[in-house]
């Protein structure tokens, strides 16, 4: 009879057991996205099990909190996750009833955050400014050079984070079409493609191959793409402009919005051409008079 009893109350506690770790699994994952606003104080509910992580723009200038710590040597009820020069940080409750708040630096302007435990904790936070959310016609002159050089850096290190900050990139489209235009002495490959929706911008990573016994140079800020009956050029890029003979290089460019400004709402679904403006180089040499 205790044999029997005692087999009961295992099976009934590794059921418990399995439904709670089930319930666990089938937590849904909440994605976030607020406007920067430095008059709002932001409450970020977080879990002890999962870390949360969350999203600038750009790179953050300085963090200072309070109940939190980034050294595992100096505990704290919130264990925080940052390297300095990022555009984002995780944090994970280290107690049940965890509480803490910190205060982010970002161009100049101070953000409150408050974290507490909850049950339903946010996987991942993504804030912008609220002009690039579409309410403003002024889109390019919005997404200042900065901005757009956060976005590069986010699409270059979009693997390595991937890895290691799932959560991370999650607000981030991402797709390999291996869309190929070719030349008449070479070809260029989109290998990648990523979209930034609150900026509405596509970074585009490029396979340049020039299998001749020529270099090819080319103007890298004249990138554009041909999507559809429209072109867009480029509003950054970051690309040698040469392709030197039998070999490869690889470049990045974006597109941002429309040209008037507006919203284009593109999907990196789309079949993409890309234009590569050529430069002939000039073999005479001119010497001062």
């Amino acid at each position: 009879m205790e044999l029997r009893l005692h087999a009961v109350l295992s099976l009934a506690l590794a059921l418990v057991f399995a439904n709670a770790t089930h319930a666990i699994e089938r937590r849904p994952q909440i994605i976030k996205q607020f406007p920067l606003d430095e008059r709002t104080v932001y409450e970020i509910p977080i879990g002890v099990d999962v870390p949360t992580t969350l999203m600038f723009p750009s790179a953050l200038t300085a963090i200072e909190g309070a109940n939190i710590s980034a050294n595992p040597e100096t505990p704290a009820p919130v264990l925080l996750a940052y390297t300095p020069g990022r555009y984002f940080f995780s944090v994970r409750a280290g107690e049940p009833n965890a509480k803490a708040a910190v205060n982010v630096v970002w161009k100049n302007r101070t953000f409150v955050l408050r974290f507490f435990v909850s049950k339903e904790p946010y996987a991942s936070v993504t804030f912008y400014e609220d002009a690039l959310a579409g309410r403003s016609a002024s889109l390019q002159r919005r997404v200042t050079p900065e901005v757009l050089l956060g976005l590069l850096d986010r699409a270059k290190s979009f693997r390595l984070v991937a890895q290691q900050y799932p959560e991370a990139v999650q607000q981030i489209e991402h797709g390999a079409p291996g869309d190929v235009t070719l030349y008449k002495d070479f070809r260029v490959t989109v290998e990648e493609v990523f979209r930034f929706d609150p900026e509405d911008t596509l970074v585009f990573k490029l396979k340049l191959e020039n299998p001749g016994k020529a270099e090819v140079i080319y103007q890298p800020q004249r990138l554009a793409a041909r999507i559809g009956q429209n072109v867009y050029h480029a509003s950054i890029a970051d690309a040698s402009g040469i392709v030197p003979p039998q070999a490869s290089a690889t470049g990045y460019f974006a597109i941002t919005g429309t040209p008037n400004g507006g919203r284009a709402n593109l999907s990196i679904k789309n079949r993409v051409s890309v234009i590569v403006p050529r430069v002939e180089r000039d073999a005479k040499l001119v010497l001062p008079e």
